[in-house]
């Protein structure tokens, strides 16, 4: 980006920028867009996807901003940037039939018959 922070505000907002990079595959031109996009409406937030990023205007997504940026992370679904936070969101696998309940109560049977046979040693 070519303009230098002033205040601790716009450093944070930079430096947050400069994170998406490590997401998206981002333009300098797209990153300065999205700074000034930020700077301009401190209600604003951008909503990154699988194939873009999307700049939103408080609440108004009928006249959102798209840019079109690759997800070049495969380890997230998307991030949200707004003035206050910078959150990544986590790639969902879900889990193969098998299920939490039974893989639970198999080591709890597990541990109980341990302690059946520690009890019947002594």
């Amino acid at each position: 980006m070519n303009f230098e922070p002033e205040t601790y505000e716009e450093l944070i907002r930079m430096k947050r920028c400069i994170e998406l990079t490590k997401y998206y595959a981002l333009t300098e031109a797209q990153l300065e867009d999205i700074y000034v996009f930020l700077m301009q409406n401190p209600d604003g937030s951008v909503k990154g996807g699988l194939q873009n990023l999307v700049l939103i205007r408080g609440t108004d997504t009928q006249h959102a901003q798209v840019l079109m940026a690759k997800r070049i992370n495969t380890g997230i679904d998307g991030v949200l940037l707004t003035k206050t936070a910078f959150r990544v969101i986590p790639h969902y696998t879900p889990s193969s039939g098998s299920g939490r309940s039974g893989g639970s109560s198999s080591n709890n049977n597990n541990n109980n018959n341990n302690n059946n046979n520690n009890n019947n040693n002594n």
